[in-house]
Order: C-alpha cells, then structure tokens, then sequence
C-alpha cells in the first residue's frame, strides 16, 4: 500500500503513534523527535495564533544540498510525507523551501503533488523560521522517512554521503554504530587519497570538525549531520583556506537579518581570507574565538548556529596552522599563493617564448634566446608557466629566491656575483 492510500486510512492520533513506534526522529541539524515535536505544537497550539502550517526545508546553512537527489529521485515521497504530517496536525497548509536556482525540482514537485491532489505552496528561498513559529518545520528527509514509515519501507540510520568539499559520494543510510571509517572509505576514489590513515589531516562531520581521530567516531541517532556531509580535508589542503571557502558560501545564503549572523560571518570570512593573504594578524584568533561562540549561542537558525563551527573546531585541533600563517608567513600545505613564489631559473631557462606566451597576467619579460624573468608585483601565482616550461625552467617555491638577473641576458651568459 502507498503512502497517500495509507495516509488515507489512517486518523491523526494513529498516524503519531505509528510514529512514536518507530521513534523516528529530525535529519540533519536538529535530531528531534517528529512525534514529540507534533504533540508540542498541538499542546500549545491557540485559536488567535498564526495559521497552523507544515514546512519541509533543508537546514538553512545547508550549502551542499546532497539531501536534494533523495528528492529528485522520489519526489512522490516529499509530498506524501508533507500531506501525512499535515494529517498528523491537521492542517492542510503546506510549504516547502528550496535553494534558490532549483526551477526544475520546483516544478517536479508541483506536477508530483497536482497528480497527488495535494496542494503544497514550493518556494525557493530560505526559510524564515520567526514566520513559522508555532508550526512544525522538517527537513526535506524526515517527511522521505514519514512516507517510507507509513508504506512500511522505513529503515532507521541517518543519511549520509562522504567526499570532499563540493563532491561528494552517493547519499545512503548509515545504521546507528557506523564509523567514519567505513563511510569514508566508499568514498576514497572522489577524495582522491589511498592511505586514510596517513593522507587525512581532518574530517568535517557535518559541521563540526576533528583530526584524523575522527575515523573513530560513530554515526548515532544523536549525530547533528548538517548538510547529510561528511568532508575529509587531506594533507595537501590548508584547513584556513577551506575554512574560507565555507564561510562565504554561508555569507552568500545568509539573509541576512539577524546580526550575529551577518556581521559574523563578514568578519570571520575577512580574517580568515586575510590569514590566507598573508595579513592575518595574531589578535585575530581570540576574535575568531569569541565571535564564532557568540554565533552558536545568539542567532535562531541553523546559518548563524553552526556557522563558526568550522572555526571552532579548527581553532581548537589545528591552531598551530593558524599561527604558522600569521608567525612564520607560511602555509603548511603549500596551497595559499601569498606565501609563494614564483621564478625563472637562469641556468636552466632556453627563452623559449612559451611561459610568456601562456601568462595571463602579461607579466614575464623576455625574448627568444634570452633569459625570461617574471614580475613579481603582477604575478598572480596561476603556475600556467611551469606547466608549458619544457625545461623545468618555472620554479614554485616558498623559500628565499636565489640571485636572478634584473635585465634581459643571453641565455647561458648569466652569471652570480
């Protein structure tokens, strides 16, 4: 029997307990209880409160939108879940909040629910959770596991999918007990690593992050999986340049209302970037510390909430690259470009042309049969010149530059003084 004929069949009471049984609980951030949540609302729901609704998003910090592909594939789910949890509280208004540039699954849903004879009102934004007070908010994959627990295909566990930042493996569900370990391993082909043991310098479980002890963890009923991810960050990556990849991902899905969240996110991205520029100064750390609590503790949704995790947890397990940066003006990974150098060995250069010829910068001086040389004032560190370099001439280094001519000379006719 489907979910709509069970819906159907079924009153709202018994559609709670058949809930209750299965203790099925929130995915993503917020691992509450769906049928404790419902019989909240219904004990504090009031005639002159605003109008009962049921709402199905993702977290508003979810910038990865791996949940999104449990939609696409079954998107009859989406909408029979909404209309049983509607049921449930009886209400018939339903809402469902996707990112913004996801036309297509809009228009799915709203085809799948008109053939369902459900009307769900799909909007692409984020949620503004001050409009919904007093009504349920889900997430996108809780109402997928409602419609499985009311057609009898429900499994417990909590999905995931595992990778690296922007590329992740396939969403599955991990049964309560499953370790990092396993679920990173499914996916070592897309990370790009052989060794976990030796390549990974951090694991990014939802938001949070640990060092490589964090193959250890279990996945439970409790993890707060934010955006269903588990990222691994390897030894050839910079944990404060990946932070700043993140936070203005955040900074571009805040609304922006709240000022914890707004101003936070601005300043923890600014120094973050300015520590990867080689500008960071020691002061910033405390101030990244306090600002990122101050933003778990003071904003009423899940961008602020979880939006100085990352640096939390970074501060906390790798504060010694932080202050490599800002110290020793040097990054550990050999990833931020402030920090390197780019030359033009004259022993070894043929002045073939070709490193002129592929900079997009227009910044290498130099003619045929003589010894090219690179400006580095203009030099955006693009490193197009050491792949066309035939001679192995382009060298990228972090260290002192040797003594390098300062006018055009004949190849092979350069000598130190």
């Amino acid at each position: 029997m489907g979910v709509f004929e069970e819906t159907a069949n079924l009153n709202a009471e018994q559609i709670i307990e058949k809930v209750t049984a299965l203790n099925l609980r929130e995915q993503g951030v917020y691992r509450e209880k769906v049928a404790e949540k419902w019989r909240t609302v219904l004990a504090e729901r009031e005639e002159d409160s605003l109008p009962l609704k049921v709402v199905a998003a993702l977290n508003n910090n979810d910038t990865r939108h791996a949940y999104l592909q449990l939609v696409k594939d079954a998107p009859e789910l989406l909408v029979g879940g909404l209309a049983a949890a509607g049921k449930a509280i009886g209400t018939k208004e339903l809402d469902v909040y996707l990112p913004e540039g996801e036309d297509p699954l809009k228009e799915q849903l709203e085809h799948t629910a008109q053939e369902a004879g459900v009307e769900v009102n799909v909007s692409l934004e984020l949620v503004n959770v001050r409009a919904y007070e007093g009504s349920p908010i889900h997430h996108i994959a809780t109402l997928i596991d409602l419609a499985k627990a009311l057609e009898g295909t429900y499994t417990p566990g909590t999905y995931v999918a595992a990778g690296k930042y922007g590329k992740y493996s396939a969403m599955k569900k991990a049964a309560d007990g499953t370790k990092v370990q396993e679920l990173v391993a499914d996916a070592l082909e897309i990370i790009g690593i052989k060794d976990p043991q030796t390549e990974i310098k951090a694991l990014e479980i939802g938001t949070k992050v640990f060092g490589p002890e964090g193959l250890e963890q279990q996945i439970t009923e409790d993890t707060a999986l934010s955006g269903g991810t588990i990222t691994v960050i390897t030894d050839k990556e910079c944990i404060i340049a990946e932070g700043e990849k993140r936070l203005l991902d955040l900074r571009k899905t805040s609304c922006g209302k709240c000022t914890f969240c707004r101003e936070g996110l601005i300043q923890l991205h600014t120094m973050a970037k300015e520590i990867t520029e080689g500008k960071g100064k020691a002061e910033f750390l405390p101030v990244m510390e306090e600002i990122s609590d101050a933003m778990v503790f003071s904003t009423p949704c899940s961008v602020g909430q979880t939006g100085g995790e990352y640096v939390q947890g970074t501060l906390a397990a790798f504060k010694e690259e932080y202050e490599a940066h800002i110290k020793k003006k040097k990054c550990p990974a050999d990833v931020c470009k402030s920090f390197m150098s780019i030359y033009i060995d004259p022993n070894a250069c043929e002045g073939c042309e070709e490193c002129a010829d592929a900079c997009p910068a227009d910044c290498i001086e130099g003619k045929s049969g003589y010894i090219h040389m690179i400006d580095e004032f203009d030099c955006t560190k693009c490193g197009k010149c050491i792949e066309v370099c035939e001679y192995d001439a382009v060298i990228q280094t972090t260290g002192r530059l040797p003594k390098l001519p300062n006018r055009l000379i004949k190849c092979g006719k350069f000598k130190k003084r």
